[in-house]
This record gives structure tokens, sequence and C-alpha cells, in this order.
């Protein structure tokens, strides 16, 4: 199916440095605390878990299940998800653990929605420019950061508080790409 689709993406800021002095015992372990905390965040917003792509997340709002307001949710969820993550970082320090930060990326648009791969191996999720869009906002994001696109600040029934920003250079975009950041 052709719909309109929110699409967030998290990453972690220098993972993979981080990932070189750790066991990788160590790492499962960091991994999956995140992930954990994060894909609560997201559910409880309505969101669908798209995949995880190494340490980042690709989350949905707006299929397989639609809502009125799910940019409203996208945003809320990525500002719980910075959030859940202080008080997992409050943890981890107690731990003796690395503590981590998060860089998140939310766009809205048309999507293709459904079932990609091959005869023998099918993936439901969403394709098209609205993905690589959010996907390169995630990976201008800073630690702490949600940057959010135009197109889904507009959309936004509920907006919070913003700060516009210069408008990016995205790969394979002829036009900057008008962005705002989440306060």
């Amino acid at each position: 199916d052709r719909r309109p689709v929110t699409i967030l993406f998290s990453d972690i800021r220098g993972f993979t440095r981080m990932s070189e002095h750790m066991s990788p015992d160590a790492i499962a372990g960091l991994l999956t605390d995140y992930f954990t905390e994060m894909v609560e965040v997201v559910f409880s917003h309505g969101g669908t878990l798209d995949k995880f792509i190494g340490d980042a997340i690709m989350a949905l709002w707006g299929a397989p299940i639609p809502h009125a307001d799910d940019p409203d949710r996208a945003v809320a969820a990525a500002i719980g998800m910075q959030r859940a993550l202080v008080a997992l970082n409050e943890k981890w320090k107690e731990e003796g653990k690395p503590e981590i930060g998060v860089g998140i990326g939310i766009n809205y648009g048309d999507t293709f929605a459904g079932n990609i791969g091959s005869h023998l191996r099918l993936e439901y999720t969403v394709i098209g420019d609205a993905v690589n869009v959010a996907s390169r906002l995630c990976s201008k994001s800073m630690k702490g950061e949600i940057l959010i696109s135009d197109p889904l600040y507009q959309m936004l029934k509920d907006k919070p508080a913003v700060e516009p920003l210069e408008p990016l250079a995205v790969k394979n975009r002829a036009a900057p790409v008008p962005v705002w950041k989440v306060k």
C-alpha cells in the first residue's frame, strides 16, 4: 500500500568506538537493556517496531495501523525515549557501565508499506524517500537531540517547543531539508 507514515530512527552515538573496549557479552547485555527500554516507549505511544539496524532503531506510526495523531505520538515517543535514556544511564553509572547518548530523526511522508524481500523471506517494512530523509535526520542529530522535518512539524496537532535549524543538505536530495530541533 502507498500510505503516509511517520518514521523515527534513533542511533547510539559513538557506539562503535565504545564497543571496541567491551566484550561481546557486555555489548549484547547493554543493547538488550537499551532496546527493551526504547521499544517499550515506542509501543506505549502506539508505534510499531520496524527493525533494529545494529544499534539503531527504526519505528513507524501509520503503518500497519494508522491513527489520526501519529505524528504527535512519534514526537512524544522520541521525547520519552530521551527521558528513559537518562534514567537508564543513571542506573548504568551506578553499576559501573558506560553511559550512552542517542540521536533521533523523525520524518513524515508517503511510503510504500508492505512485505518486501524474496520468495524465501519477506519482511513487513516501509520504503521511499520519506524513510531516507528520516534516516538522514537521525545521522545529523547529536547526543540528546531530536530533529524533525518540516513536513512532520506541519502535521503536528500539539506542536512542542522547537528551534528552527539551518536547512540540512541531505544525501541524494537536490534541495536542503528544512529542520526543527525539539527543545
